[in-house]
């Protein structure tokens, strides 16, 4: 984390408390402080409110999400990060958990897609991106072009390229466009730290892609291991990605494009990247970016209070995201 004062995640952990104590929908064996599980399953530090018990880790998904996006996740073999016992995280200010908090219902219900992203993205129709679905989570493509696969397996969410959901649409003027939606929360990032040899591998994966002649991202404007920094790695991936996807019309669209749904008043998170260089495009993750995009078009920031709308997501998506009204 960087030490910025991160007034954000402190007003979110307020407002997911609150919730916790409040709400309807968790059991009373859920209210209780509890330790964080970590990757390695373990629990770690002491008990803070912010957590649900591991026991009750699953109730962390709201009800009308919570058996599809864990059997559609079990399906896909997706990874929850953190997850407990097959299922998501128990730490309330998780990033994947409000996504598919956010996102789930969209899956069979198209119109909540409209509802959230037509205005910004000219939505005329939504169609199934995968068989039965209209929006799909950790998306990935089906073939590896980033040259990612290890030992020729990808797994979506794990270590190689994935946005936190996808969906399919054809605009007014009946382009078929593939949407890639990263969503952040309360995330704050540090300066990569050297690691030489992941970072060789990095640069065998990534670098020949940033510096084509036709790359979607100015590979020239900073050295190498500067797009290293989160949260600048995985936005340069991501677009990437898209590029690649799009070069080869994946799932029959002519556009791909990258959403970014994200708090618009994240001093911490904008203040990520610190590098002289880096700062000299911009200051803040967003100005520094877009200077470096060279298809701006093919990336949009989204506000992520547009989910605070229960014909978008539901009352009780509101009620925990948006406080006690």
């Amino acid at each position: 984390m960087n030490d910025v004062v991160d007034d954000l995640k402190a007003s979110e952990e307020a407002k997911a408390i609150s919730w916790k104590l409040r709400t309807a929908a968790l059991p009373e064996r859920a209210r209780v402080p509890a330790r964080w599980v970590g990757h390695d399953g373990r629990e770690h530090g002491g008990a803070r409110e912010v957590r649900l018990p591991a026991g009750a880790a699953e109730f962390n998904l709201l009800p009308d999400v919570r058996e599809p996006a864990i059997a559609l996740f079990r399906e896909l073999g997706i990874p929850w990060h953190c997850g407990v016992s097959n299922g998501p995280g128990n730490h309330l200010l998780s990033s994947q958990v409000q996504c598919v908090n956010a996102l789930g219902r969209m899956v069979a219900d198209p119109s909540r897609i409209i509802r959230a992203f037509g205005s910004l993205l000219d939505t005329a129709d939504v169609l199934e991106i995968e068989p039965g679905r209209h929006l799909t989570f950790e998306f990935i493509g089906d073939d590896d072009l980033l040259g990612e696969a290890v030992h020729g397996v990808r797994t979506r969410g794990a270590p190689c390229t994935s946005v936190d959901a996808a969906f399919l649409h054809r605009t007014t003027s009946g382009s078929t466009e593939l949407v890639l939606v990263e969503w952040k929360y309360t995330e704050t990032y540090s300066p990569h730290e050297p690691e030489p040899a992941k970072n060789a591998e990095r640069r065998r994966r990534y670098e020949h892609l940033l510096m084509a002649p036709d790359s979607p991202v100015d590979g020239s404007a900073l050295p190498f291991d500067h797009f290293l920094d989160e949260p600048l790695y995985q936005l340069m991936r991501q677009q990437l990605l898209a590029y690649e996807l799009e070069k080869r019309h994946a799932v029959g669209a002519d556009v791909v494009r990258v959403v970014h749904v994200q708090p618009l008043h994240h001093a911490a998170y904008q203040q990520s990247l610190r590098r002289p260089a880096q700062l000299a495009l911009g200051t803040t993750v967003d100005e520094i970016w877009s200077r470096l995009l060279r298809r701006p078009n093919r990336f949009t920031i989204m506000d992520a209070s547009t989910f605070l709308d229960p014909a978008i997501t539901s009352d009780e998506y509101v009620s925990r995201c948006g406080g006690e009204r």
